[in-house]
């Protein structure tokens, strides 16, 4: 198998919809898993648990929940469709449009769903894999405890009683915010996983697509395929080998635009330390 190279790897790989009936077996979507477990975590932890459905199990879900799962973002792509339309009309008369805007909400409504047919529905037979963790709100009961036993134990090393209580009640907002930032560190791991597994099976000549639409139907699927309500899915990955006929994407798809960098060169505790001044007091 040809090696591809992180660059070309990242360049390259886009998501498909459109694949063969060709198997991936269990011990090359192993070998993609254990790859990507390599992705960083915060703290090392590794949250991230999988659920890898055979190729029939796979079919059976995305004939029962992908429609489903789609059917909540139709308002968005319609909305979508509409602007393109206007968009086209502003710089073209009428008669050079490639086709004529629907009059009807009925009309837009039949223009999405072929939209849909045409590039998002999934065709062939790929596997399907969700990445989830397991909400675990004692944690969080947990930290926020240890979070305000240390801020008593540090306000009650102040001097005097008002000093502990300014102390006190200057830090406590802050609890709230460590819990938030927790949560999305665990999230920023789960995610970089998810793209770790994508890039793994690029790797390996696979194709694949990041879905968000069985979050929108996550209860019943939960339900379906009998997990507990603890199991949080956070992304669905299709795995499996690109058809031949598979159309191209898009030339929005294709193509990225320039990031936007904000370079900083010179800091106020730059400009403080030149002067010999101290820009905050750290904590004690």
């Amino acid at each position: 198998m040809e090696a591809i190279g992180l660059e070309r790897g990242l360049r390259e790989r886009r998501a498909i919809r459109h694949y063969s009936d060709s198997r991936v077996d269990d011990a090359l979507l192993a070998e993609i898993i254990e790859l990507a477990s390599w992705a960083p975590s915060p703290g090392n932890t590794q949250a991230w648990k999988v659920i890898a459905l055979g190729h029939d199990a796979s079919k059976d879900v995305i004939a029962r929940f992908e429609l489903a799962g789609w059917e909540s973002v139709f308002p968005v792509l319609e909305q979508v469709l509409r602007n393109g339309a206007a968009e086209r009309a502003s710089i073209a008369p009428k008669s050079d449009l490639d086709d004529v805007s629907p009059a009807t909400a009925d009309e837009w409504g039949r223009r999405v769903i072929a939209m849909y047919r045409q590039r998002f529905e999934v065709r062939g037979s790929p596997r399907l894999v969700f990445v989830y963790r397991v909400a675990d709100r004692k944690r969080y009961v947990d930290l926020a405890f240890l979070s305000l036993s240390a801020l008593i134990r540090r306000s009650l090393r102040k001097p005097s009683p008002l000093g502990a209580m300014r102390c006190f009640f200057a830090a406590l907002r802050d609890i709230p915010v460590l819990l938030r930032v927790n949560a999305l560190t665990r999230t920023f791991g789960l995610a970089n996983f998810t793209y770790a597994l994508t890039l793994a099976a690029h790797s390996r000549g696979l194709s694949t697509c990041i879905q968000s639409n069985y979050l929108n139907v996550q209860r019943d699927l939960r339900r379906y395929l009998g997990l507990g309500a603890d199991v949080d899915i956070v992304a669905s990955i299709l795995i499996g080998y690109e058809a031949d006929d598979a159309p191209p994407a898009p030339e929005m798809f294709r193509t990225r635009k320039p990031v936007a960098v904000d370079w900083i060169e010179t800091t106020p505790g730059t400009v403080a330390a030149r002067r010999g001044e101290r820009v905050f007091e750290a904590a004690e």
